[in-house]
């Protein structure tokens, strides 16, 4: 299919004008209606109507009645006895002892509930004053606040987690605030079974990021990553969250495309009262900051504050070439007019497209690297809008930090893995990440809340690395020096409508809706890199065969589009069985994601004029971007370049994924000791990846989901939850689409696979919990995962530059997971700030090398002969065997001290498996961490901490065993890090 002829983005201009207008015009009924009043009047007679129907008796009292006539007296309107707008004003504070801010929550009133107002005025009070207006509705009930506030410290965390109906474990703010963690990657980490990979993608319970749903405060946002379906997790820092929380065990109520995990990030929410706070901070890092030779782009800045600057975009058409314009040749004697034109044309074409590009560097400098810093401020209050509470909280978020390493030994091996090269590398990354969070709440009427939450997420990559190679398969004395530079913007920009209301009219029923509305991008402009040999006299040679890919000076532009649209509907219906208070579930959903993926990669051929001392001068020069004409008489011109650019590859694709559903669950107190959590979810698929020219994938599936599970209370603090569910995972636009790139920053080629089949999960989870005491925890639970279609990355040549994705037939998983958080109390009373905390994960997982594989990796010559011996199965891509995180803390309130150790161990992980010989693996290091803080007055607290403190090594290398041979390996360093926070 011709460009021309591809599907056009739709354009959505006139829906966004219609809305504004709309908007607008509702906008300024509602102030007019305001200033004379009308709002007030109509809002008056509406409340007397319903106070009126409330005092009528009814004839059959319904069995929902009954349970609320057993709760206590409600309390009044949080602004029941407000002064009048005219004499206080739009704002007023809630009442004194109000609850700290939550992350689900718009409002909440924790007050004592009492069967009258009080007068007194004290604190905690709700005053009565005489300039109310002379209208006013009676007093009369207030139903709870829909979004209820939900505290984020270790002991609510835990109540909640008693109280699920599914598997649900969080890492709240008060964890946070202890940690050292700087996004949500890093809260992940910290779950038990769970695990990142490149710092960005959750692999839970041994399943990678694909079997995994990343939620945005219960919707889900597109990923933005060409080669991952999930969104990158280190987009989103700690500062903007109040909790993270990991579904494990799945109910129809949840998106089906999930297999280990649903994570859904919560962002910070509305507080009790007005509040400002700042955090300034700075780290250090041995390897990384303060050093003087620290590689990076000569444009990059290195100052502690400030936004970088990317690279020239390359324009819009040249986006749209799809064959390098040809070299003229030489003036012929017998030169027509016709050919002296079209040599004409080509030469101002060819100068035109260098000139696009630009000069450009392919080399790194030594510069000087300051401190990482970072920055955030937050502020909130609830304020009052027509009388009624209007929630605000809004943050701001900033930080810089730099990382180098400067000895990274690295090699490469052949299909039997003997070495044909070694050598060292230095690689630097210097990443600037900015956002912004707004949270909005109001609640019109006691029955309605509405919210809405805006979230910019933008993260700015610039990296530096060269790598020199004792390559042995050239003469003697000969090195292999590779350069790269690489510059990466990732922006998510996410805005969410969301509102509950209660429906007392029929059976005291809610409805909940989400309306999500995502855009995020990725974009790497001019992505150089430039390879070549140096012999023993000092001379480069430029695009030799014997070149790994680039053979000559290259330049690689990616951008990347993602536009999601997702709506939620849920329905609540609670009910007495047998006088336990039961629900029904039942709800809609509807996501829609749209991706623009353009990609072209040009290679430069000359190498005249090019110093090895100095790669940055192959074409630093203007005048490299203009021919040379030389008149020979007559028609006859030649044209001279001093560089020569060509297109070598440029396939971008369009696509567009639907995903329909529709579920009924029901959660039923069968007994007192028993519950029963159990229902199904119908979900449709329909993906469609348009690559023009070198075709089109089309994949269409309709699911149904099933899920049950049960809830035994032993005792009271005591329970046994067990479940059986069935779930999906769907491949990514990449991988459906039928193009073939290369990766530079994994020096890989990849291709797309658009036979690729949905996976099809079956999950079995048990689980004991035991809570001794407030704050305490006890668990044991196994798991078993049965999949079918698994995805999975293979190399499909000998020397593992060639990559694909394919289906295995199946595969199994299995697991244990022990859990335990105790005070130390029980050993003395003098302990009782001390809390030990440790979650371990044992995993195994298993899928069968089919018989050509086994035969590749044992016997690679094909002599007959088992050169490798090797099992006839292995484990899943990024599951490691085991995963232990454990923590030691120490909280004394009195003081405002608080202190943590936290400690991470990893097992191996397959990195890539290979076509022959043994597979990739990636060594985590171990991780030791630990922090201390301290309050200083009633406002100011004080931090410092310590990351990576053992310094252990990191590797990859040949084969699962750590003494194998080395891929790459290097250290990290130690950072430490202080700050400072106000809050008012």
């Amino acid at each position: 299919m011709s460009s021309d002829q591809r599907k056009p983005k739709k354009d959505r201009t006139s829906l966004v004008i219609s809305a504004v207008l709309h908007g607008a015009i509702i906008g300024g009924i509602l102030i007019w209606a305001w200033k004379t009043g009308k709002i007030e009047e109509i809002t008056n007679k509406i409340l007397q109507v319903v106070t009126d129907d409330k005092k009528k008796p009814e004839k059959k009292p319904e069995p929902v009645q009954q349970r609320q006539q057993a709760q206590a007296p409600k309390l009044p309107p949080i602004n029941q006895g407000a002064q009048s707008s005219a004499t206080r004003g739009s704002r007023m504070a809630v009442a004194s002892d109000a609850p700290a801010s939550g992350g689900d929550s718009f409002f909440h009133d924790t007050r004592e509930q009492t069967s009258g107002l009080s007068t007194s005025g004290g604190s905690g009070s709700v005053r009565q004053t005489n300039t109310a207006p002379a209208i006013r509705p009676a007093p009369r009930p207030v139903t709870k606040p829909i979004f209820a506030s939900t505290s984020t410290s270790v002991k609510q965390l835990l109540v909640e987690r008693a109280k699920a109906s599914g598997l649900v474990e969080s890492f709240g703010s008060e964890q946070i605030a202890k940690s050292s963690v700087r996004d949500v990657g890093d809260i992940v980490a910290k779950i038990s079974g769970s695990t990142i990979v490149d710092g960005k993608f959750a692999v839970i319970r041994g399943l990678s990021d694909r079997y995994t749903s990343t939620l945005f405060n219960g919707a889900e946002i597109p990923s933005g990553n060409p080669y991952r379906r999930s969104v990158p997790l280190d987009l989103f820092p700690s500062s903007m969250v109040d909790r993270v929380a990991i579904s494990k065990s799945w109910t129809p109520d949840q998106p089906g495309g999930t297999g280990g995990g649903t994570i859904d990030v919560i962002t910070k929410s509305f507080p009790a009262k007005p509040f400002v706070k700042a955090t300034v901070g700075t780290s250090y890092n041995e390897q990384s900051n303060l050093k003087g030779n620290f590689l990076a782009d000569p444009r990059s800045s290195m100052a502690m504050y400030d936004l970088p600057t990317a690279p020239k975009m390359i324009e819009e058409q040249t986006f749209t070439l799809t064959a390098a314009p040809p070299i003229p040749g030489p003036a012929s004697s017998r030169e027509t007019v016709a050919r002296a034109s079209q040599r004409a044309q080509q030469a101002n074409s060819e100068q035109a497209l260098l000139q696009n590009l630009g000069t450009a560097d392919f080399a790194g400098v030594a510069k000087s690297s300051p401190l990482n810093s970072s920055f955030n401020v937050s502020a909130g209050d609830t304020l009052f809008m027509f009388e009624k509470p209007l929630g605000v909280f809004a943050g701001l978020n900033y930080g810089r930090n730099f990382k180098f390493l400067d000895d990274v030994e690295v090699s490469k091996s052949n299909n039997r893995k003997v070495v044909q090269s070694s050598g060292h590398e230095k690689k630097s990354n210097i990443t600037t990440d900015y956002g912004v969070n707004l949270n909005l709440g109001y609640r019109p009427f006691d029955e309605l809340e509405l919210g809405f939450n805006y979230l910019l997420a933008h993260t700015a990559d610039e990296e530096a690395r060269h790598t020199t190679y004792d390559y042995l398969s050239t003469p003697a004395g000969d090195t292999l020096e590779k350069w790269q530079l690489h510059y990466t913007e990732r922006e998510i920009n996410n805005y969410q409508f969301r509102g509950k209301l209660e429906l007392p009219a029929v059976v005291d029923s809610q409805l909940d809706w989400v309306i999500n509305k995502a855009d995020t991008s990725q974009s790497e402009p001019d992505h150089r890199f430039m390879n070549y040999f140096v012999d023993a006299a000092g001379t480069p040679r430029l695009g030799d065969a014997g070149l790994p890919p680039p053979t000559f000076p290259s330049r690689y532009f990616r951008d990347i589009k993602d536009d999601g649209f997702n709506t939620r509907l849920d329905w609540k219906l609670p009910f007495l069985f047998a006088g336990r208070e039961s629900n029904l579930k039942a709800g809609w959903f509807n996501s829609h994601a749209e991706r623009n993926f353009r990609e072209q990669y040009f290679g430069y051929e000359q190498s005249s004029g090019f110093d090895v001392n100095n790669p940055n001068s192959y074409l630093n020069n203007p005048a490299y971007l203009n021919y040379q004409a030389q008149y020979l008489g007559g028609i006859r011109t030649n044209y001279n370049f001093s560089r020569v650019v060509n297109l070598v590859i440029g396939r971008p694709y369009q696509a567009e994924s639907t995903v329909k559903a529709q579920y009924l669950m029901t959660d039923v107190a069968v007994l007192p000791w028993l519950r029963l959590i159990g229902g199904a979810r119908i979900e449709s698929t329909k993906i469609d990846v348009d690559a023009s020219i070198y075709g089109a994938t089309k994949l269409e599936q309709t699911d149904v989901l099933p899920a049950i599970s049960s809830v035994v209370s032993l005792s009271s603090n005591v329970s046994l939850r067990l479940s059986y569910a069935r779930t999906v995972a769907r491949p990514s636009f990449r991988e459906l689409a039928p193009i073939s790139n290369y990766d530079p920053e994994n020096d890989l080629f990849i291709r797309g696979n658009p036979s690729l089949k949905m996976p099809a999960i079956t999950s079995y989870d048990a689980r004991l919990e035991w809570f001794p005491a407030p704050g305490e925890l006890f668990s044991f639970g196994v798991f078993y995962k049965d999949l079918k279609n698994p995805i999975e990355l293979i190399s499909v040549s000998i020397d593992d530059d060639d990559v694909t994705w394919v289906n295995r037939d199946k595969a199994t998983l299995m697991g244990v997971e022990i859990e335990a958080r105790k005070s130390l109390r029980c050993l003395s009373q003098y302990l009782d700030e001390f809390t030990l905390g440790a979650n371990i994960a044992f995993i195994k997982s298993e899928t069968k090398l089919t018989a050509t594989e086994y035969r590749n990796k044992t016997d690679v010559d094909g002599d007959g002969v088992i050169d490798f011996p090797t099992s006839q199965t292995r484990p899943l891509y990024d599951q490691s065997p085991y995963v232990i995180n454990l923590d030691f803390n120490y909280d004394h309130p009195a003081t405002g001290t608080s202190a943590s150790l936290s400690a991470n161990l990893t097992g191996e992980r397959i990195l890539l498996t290979t076509a022959q010989g043994a597979d990739i693996y990636e060594h985590p290091p171990v991780s030791l961490d630990a922090n201390i803080s301290q309050k200083i007055g009633r406002n100011v607290t004080f931090r410092f901490g310590v990351r990576n403190i053992l310094d252990s090594e990191y590797t990859r290398t040949y084969g699962s065993e750590s003494d194998a041979a080395i891929r790459q390996s290097y250290k990290r360093g130690r950072t430490y890090g202080i700050s400072i926070s106000a809050e008012f």
